[in-house]
């Protein structure tokens, strides 16, 4: 690792590592905070490096202190999910030749839900002819191929939470790297990939029209081919949505989909491109064809064929698609699609009701009532009458009059809760107590 006044996430990142490694070895870049001592505490050798603008020499650095035939390499705001060491361990054969892993990389998003997903080669072997190139983001693969060495697939993944941080913090981040960029498209004018990696750094910090401009440099250069060229594009299209040029997105998003169709970007552009236009129905169309590209449960998520791509949850999908085939009287659709959500989201308030709603456009009492056991309470007076209605439809009286009851006692002043009780109480024969009601009477809670 290579670090620099990472004391508040450098622990985190440490205990995810705990136990799979025989050698620890970080390198300080000039921390001024607790970033060594934390690191000691784990038991690193700490070496220290004076910064010079340029990561792949600090990262050289760091595997010069290497002795075990693998290196996997980490930023402090990563981290290795206990359910991939063992992944990571099956892969440590002895190497034969210079070998590096494509591991995948979850990048968190700001919004704490979402996820961008890329590849990165963070398993390589300890070899003299393997080093790092690149002022910022730094590669290895160059090394690799001079070599004569093989690049292998894996299913390790890693956790980034780089752009999980709060605003000044990722600003603070951006802007740091932003001179860099900079730089390195000085001194590689005719880089496709200097000119992307600062279109990104733009885009993050919001800059969208600077970000196209380099982006279409990028394109200009023609040296990105098959999925590296659709992500180019996806970024494109992206910068393009967000200026508000609708039929510019769309067509860099249909071009990267004819290159590469399994991937969810260029479909969540596509998605949203409808949205913005308010086509429901297209809206409808992209969703459903995100639906099989996202991950299901605890197992691993369909792997895209991009080097990076974006990861929107099932459940997100899942409820955008409910409220949609809502919107266009198809409750069933919306029922199986808001179902599939709760039980993958079986706390959400906001899914159960939409559900409810769903249920009753059907006359599906029973599912309905069986919904709205799990709302919290209070629950929205929308819920409360169609559990009433629901109660009614399937001639359960006593039990409406005690719902209808326990509400109007909630709302004393509800004239609609009152004439809705009274009736009840007069299709059960009781018309002194409808009577009553309808008088503005009261009654406690044990009344008969």
């Amino acid at each position: 690792m290579i670090v620099r006044d990472e004391e508040r996430l450098l622990p985190v990142c440490l205990e995810s590592i705990a136990g799979v490694y025989a050698q620890l070895v970080v390198v300080d870049t000039g921390s001024t905070d607790n970033t060594v001592g934390i690191a000691e505490s784990f038991g690193a050798e700490v070496h220290h490096f004076d910064w010079i603008d340029d990561f792949a020499a600090a990262r050289n650095e760091s595997i010069r202190h290497a002795t075990e035939p693998w290196i996997l390499w980490l930023d402090a705001d990563e981290t290795l999910p206990k359910s991939a060491q063992a992944t990571l361990l099956e892969l440590l054969a002895p190497p034969k030749k210079p070998t590096i892993y494509q591991v995948l990389i979850r990048n968190l998003q700001a919004d704490g839900k979402s996820f961008t997903l890329s590849m990165s080669h963070r398993l390589i072997t300890r070899h003299a002819r393997l080093q790092f190139s690149g002022r910022i983001h730094e590669q290895v693969f160059p090394s690799l191929r001079a070599a004569g060495g093989m690049e292998k697939p894996s299913r390790l993944v890693l956790e980034h939470q780089g752009y999980a941080l709060d605003g000044a913090r990722l600003r603070a981040k951006l802007d740091r790297n932003r001179p860099l960029l900079e730089a390195l498209v000085a001194e590689q004018p005719a880089s496709g990939y200097a000119h992307y990696t600062l279109g990104q750094n733009h885009a993050l910090l919001g800059n969208h029209e600077t970000a196209l401009e380099a982006y279409q440099r990028a394109l200009e250069i023609k040296d990105f081919s098959g999925p590296s060229l659709a992500t180019l594009l996806n970024a494109v299209a992206e910068a393009n949505w967000q200026l508000g040029r609708l039929d510019e997105a769309e067509g860099h998003a249909q071009r990267s989909l004819a290159l590469v169709s399994h991937q969810s970007s260029a479909n969540f552009i596509m998605y949203r491109v409808m949205r913005s236009r308010g086509n429901v129905a297209g809206q409808i169309q992209w969703l459903e064809a995100l639906l099989p590209l996202t991950e299901r449960g605890a197992g691993m998520e369909e792997r895209s064929d991009l080097p990076k791509d974006v990861l929107v949850p099932r459940q997100h999908l899942l409820y955008s698609l409910g409220e949609l085939h809502l919107s266009q009287e198809n409750p069933s659709a919306a029922e199986k699609a808001l179902q599939e959500c709760l039980s993958l989201e079986p706390e959400s308030q906001e899914t159960r009701s939409l559900l409810a709603m769903a249920q009753a456009r059907q006359n599906r009492w029973e599912p309905l009532l069986a919904t709205l056991k799990g709302v919290t309470h209070p629950q929205p007076g929308e819920l409360r009458e169609l559990r009433g209605i629901a109660l009614i439809k399937l001639r359960r009286f006593e039990e409406a009059i005690a719902h209808y009851r326990t509400w109007l006692e909630d709302d004393p002043e509800h004239q609609g809760l009152r004439k809705r009780l009274a009736g009840l109480y007069a299709k059960g024969g009781d018309r002194e107590a409808a009577e009553q009601l309808l008088r503005g009477g009261t009654f406690k809670r044990d009344d008969g």
